[in-house]
């Protein structure tokens, strides 16, 4: 159960303003529960990859930045759609 706290609590930090609706949906959606689980597996590969220096690090920054960005849209799109 920690890993769902932990990936519930990410998604939370990032977008507070949905804080209920994110823990009702975590709730009753095994597919939002993967969603979360892989956003906070994605944000900690970034900040990961973040400290790095070598060109490798970079590219997979990249990588992972926009992986991010495509998970919180897809969090935000069924956020809204369950609304």
């Amino acid at each position: 159960m920690p890993v769902i706290q932990t990936s519930i609590f990410t998604v939370i930090e990032r977008f507070p303003d949905h804080k209920d609706s994110i823990k009702l949906l975590y709730r009753e959606s095994k597919t939002f529960q993967t969603i979360c689980d892989d956003y906070r597996k994605c944000a900690e590969a970034l900040k990961r990859w973040n400290q790095l220096s070598s060109e490798e690090a970079h590219a997979r920054e990249k990588e992972y930045a926009e992986l991010l960005q495509d998970l919180e849209a897809e969090i935000l799109h069924n956020l809204e759609e369950s609304e």
